[in-house]
């Protein structure tokens, strides 16, 4: 194989090497979507039978925790519901493999 046919050969590659890095950090990026969109519903059911859920926030990243002699990873994130006129806002710690809430404080 000449140089040129080298060059060509050597530029295909690193094309395909490319592609298959920007399609698997997109799929990472609808995966880590859709997990934000499950705990986000998560957090909205658990809260909607105690008010007005006016809105939910989730962190992309998540944070190690401690709890009962085992640590967790977690995603932090809150919650505000209105009940009876009045806001009332909570802090909130969800494990990032069941989505369960380990943590909830009011804040507000």
């Amino acid at each position: 194989m000449n140089k040129k046919g080298v060059s060509i050969f050597a530029g295909i590659l690193g094309s395909l090497g490319a592609v298959a890095i920007i399609g698997k950090k997109t799929q990472d990026q609808r995966n880590s979507e859709k997990t934000h969109a499950q705990i986000i519903s998560k957090i909205h059911d658990s809260f909607v039978n105690q008010g007005r859920v006016e809105g939910t926030w989730l962190e992309r990243n998540t944070v190690d925790f401690s709890q009962k002699n085992n640590t967790y990873k977690v995603y932090q994130g809150g919650v505000t519901i209105r009940r009876n006129g009045e806001l009332e806002q909570y802090s909130l710690l969800i494990d990032a493999t069941s989505f369960a809430i380990l943590q909830k404080t009011k804040t507000l």
